[in-house]
């Protein structure tokens, strides 16, 4: 059961940090090139702000030499919320029912089994498939089947916690949460139908994300998500744009007020998906329009 919590866990976090990446960065014309940056605020220490991607993929996971260095002679590590024990049984039960409800329940006959279809054939049992909430379903159809359980971020949480480093997060597991919490059933519906439509380009898509963030350019990843990712639903299209408000912009702004006191105290290491870096509301940008010197580092 503890594999299944982490599994979910891992599920919630790959929607955030993958299913939007291709429809967001097509937003933003000026997308910066880099991963790790320096982070200085006027008269202190810099620190680091690296992006993520919520990846198993060993080619992610093995740090270069730039970013390890600056991870292991960090003073504290920051990432987007704590991943201890208790985090993640509430993010992953958060994405069941425990009421009596049921997914079969809330769904047309078809789309359900055509639910049932795809989830078991990723090793999902029948049992944990009928208490998924309606957004869960769509976390765990836009990210890939997961291995190890061990992606980039819980990689570094746990690495830092090695090495007995201070750990923070930015947000709690309810704010997270609350993303999905506001969207409708029938809002939801909609984004798991679109979602069914393109799953069997999953694979190709996260292949090709995979091969740009590895040559860490985000300004080609928004130019490869214009050209793959396009909708004709008019309703869809309206959902991504206030899912990615609220998952983008808004948090962007909560992070950059909660970063500010270990910015100040300097020699932090800070992980995030990489889309909270580029574009006019990203970090780098309000973090330049407060006064910190940002400089790429790798």
């Amino acid at each position: 059961m503890k594999r299944f919590y982490y599994w979910f866990y891992l599920m919630m976090v790959l929607f955030v940090g993958v299913y939007i990446l291709p429809n967001s960065l097509a937003q933003d014309s000026n997308s910066q090139k880099g991963l790790l940056w320096q982070i200085t605020p006027p008269g202190s220490k810099p620190s680091y702000l690296l992006g993520t991607i919520h990846s198993e993929d060993p080619r992610v996971l093995k740090l270069p030499a730039k970013i390890k260095h600056h991870f292991e002679q960090a003073d504290r590590f920051i990432c987007e919320m704590s991943m201890d024990l208790a985090t993640t049984l509430q993010i992953s039960g958060a994405m069941l029912f425990t009421d009596g409800q049921t997914l079969e329940k809330l769904l047309d006959k078809p789309l359900y089994k055509q639910i049932v279809k795809v989830l078991t054939q990723r090793d999902i049992p029948l049992n944990m498939i009928k208490i998924m909430k309606p957004w869960a379903v769509i976390a765990t159809l836009n990210a890939p089947p997961s291995e190890t359980g061990i992606f980039l971020d819980l990689m570094l949480y746990k690495d830092a916690k090695r090495l007995q480093k201070p750990v923070y997060g930015l947000e709690t597991a309810e704010e997270q949460l609350q993303i999905f919490a506001s969207f409708s059933l029938e809002e939801q519906i909609i984004l798991i139908k679109e979602t069914l439509k393109q799953f069997n380009s999953m694979p190709k898509l996260f292949d090709k994300l995979h091969e740009l963030y590895l040559a860490r350019d985000l300004s080609a990843i928004m130019v490869f998500s214009k050209n793959y990712m396009r909708s004709d639903n008019e309703q869809h299209e309206l959902l991504l744009n206030i899912f990615l408000k609220r998952l983008l912009d808004e948090r962007n702004l909560r992070m950059i007020e909660r970063m500010q006191s270990y910015l100040q105290k300097g020699n932090a290491f800070i992980a995030v998906g990489a889309l909270h870096l580029p574009g006019d509301q990203g970090l780098l940008r309000l973090l330049e329009k407060q006064g910190y010197q940002v400089k790429v580092i790798y």
